[in-house]
């Protein structure tokens, strides 16, 4: 990662129109496509539903199609032509989706790495919690992709723009706060995970409300990556 990456991000982001150009939920039909189930995003909602309920290897193409509302395979593979690359372009969704909330709340954070850094983790949150059909889904296929291909998303060709920021914000913090003696991906790598399983896991937490959940995972994460207490702002 070279700071001349992560600025180039950071300036493609400040465009005026970088968020209003982007669909707040790229899951989110067109006027057009609610009217029929027959478009690439009813393909994407029927794969979610069925892998969330069944799992990805119960689940068929045949399946899909039926659910999306396709009379013919022929009339789905003008969008997919398999399982795989629908699952795969889900994906993409999903994470294009989680990015896009997080790299906002960095913009409307005060700029001192610590506010941009826990605005971006408290997001990062609350849509975890928020989603949690497409953060299980996301979750263990990125694990499949990490276990197969050796490497997490920021570690490859195509970063998320979200997590060279907070890689770049880890660096900024232990200038003048006690960070731990952890490589920063090791470290980005365990607060992400400890957040995706709280998503999963979130009947632990009993009948506390969504705001006092992001609290309680936002201080264990702050217990990770801080070696001592760090009070924290407002």
């Amino acid at each position: 990662m070279t700071d001349a990456l992560v600025q180039y991000i950071l300036r493609k982001y400040e465009r005026s129109d970088i968020f209003k150009e982007k669909r707040t939920s790229s899951l989110i039909s067109t006027a057009s496509e609610k009217r029929t189930s027959h478009g690439r995003d009813g393909i994407l909602q029927a794969a979610l539903q069925l892998f969330s309920r069944r799992g990805y290897d119960a689940t068929s193409i045949d399946d899909i199609r039926r659910a999306a509302g396709f009379k013919s395979k022929a009339s789905l593979y003008t969008h997919f032509k398999s399982k795989e690359e629908i699952a795969t372009a889900l994906l993409q969704e999903i994470i294009e989706q989680e990015d896009q909330v997080v790299m906002q709340a960095y913009h409307l954070a005060d700029p001192e790495p610590l506010h941009r850094f826990l605005a971006m983790g408290k997001a990062f949150i609350t849509w975890i919690l928020s989603h949690p059909q497409e953060s299980s889904f996301c979750l263990l296929r990125v694990q499949q992709e990490a276990l197969i291909q050796g490497k997490l998303a920021y570690m490859g060709e195509r970063p998320l723009s979200s997590d060279l920021v907070l890689l770049k914000l880890i660096q900024e913090l232990r200038q003048a706060y006690p960070v731990r003696h952890i490589a920063d991906a090791a470290l980005l790598t365990m607060l992400l995970g400890i957040v995706s399983r709280a998503g999963i896991d979130q009947t632990a937490f009993g009948a506390q409300d969504q705001e006092t959940r992001v609290r309680h995972i936002l201080e264990v994460c702050m217990g990770v990556l801080f070696r001592e207490p760090v009070p924290l702002p407002e």
